[in-house]
């Protein structure tokens, strides 16, 4: 029997599992909505809004005793989706899977190319006039070197329990570094989310479109 369309893509060699998992397609839609959402919401503005301003009064309380930690955590960022990017290529290459190796060589430059264009559309800044906020790129390139890390275990067949604590293990790093960038005081709350729904919504596109590139292919 022909496996489900939306789970399996055929190959020369037969029918595997297909990189881009049921509900990308809604998550990909989903999260592009919160990402224009809130590019609207802050769309070339100086002033905080009130839930912005009110996270903030938070943020720059604990700066005073977090800050050291924070700033280390967000230069590790960088080193961080490197060493990602590469493990899953290699993973993905081991078990000849060129879709996901595509997919671990794009998902995070990609995010890190749309945030710096984002930002120079939305332009949004502080008060003082300083860096551009939205969205926050280390958290989106974050996301994205996370969800790919998933996306390419699953497409490479890893054992459940692998890939569950491995989901675990990327999105407590998210959060951790998305922590540490409200701590930092380098970006209000909403730069912080606009950066996780940016880096969850270019890997889902990413993933839809190289699996819909391999069905062409191969049909």
């Amino acid at each position: 029997m022909m496996p489900p369309a939306e789970r399996r893509r055929g190959t020369p060699h037969g029918w595997s599992l297909a990189l881009s998992p049921p509900l990308a397609l809604v998550a990909g839609v989903a999260t592009s909505f919160v990402v224009a959402l809130l590019a609207a919401l802050v769309w070339h503005t100086r002033w905080p809004n009130a839930v912005d301003a009110e996270m903030m009064r938070w943020q720059e309380a604990v700066r005073v005793q977090g800050d050291g930690i924070a700033t280390a955590i967000a230069h590790a960022v960088g080193p961080l989706v490197v060493l990602a990017v590469l493990v899953g290529a290699a993973l993905a290459w081991c078990a000849k899977r060129w879709d996901a190796v595509v997919l671990a060589l794009v998902a995070a430059p990609g995010a890190l190319v749309i945030e710096l264009l984002l930002k120079q559309v939305v332009h949004r800044q502080r008060p003082e006039g300083a860096d551009l906020l939205y969205p926050s790129g280390h958290v989106a390139v974050a996301t994205a070197a996370a969800v790919t890390a998933v996306l390419v275990l699953r497409a490479t067949l890893a054992p459940r329990r692998t890939r569950v604590r491995v989901a675990w293990l990327a999105g407590s790093l998210v959060v951790v570094i998305a922590a540490a960038r409200l701590v930092q005081t380098v970006h209000y709350v909403t730069d912080v989310v606009g950066g996780a729904a940016l880096g969850l919504a270019v890997t889902c596109w990413v993933a839809l479109a190289i699996t819909a590139g391999c069905r062409s292919g191969y049909s």
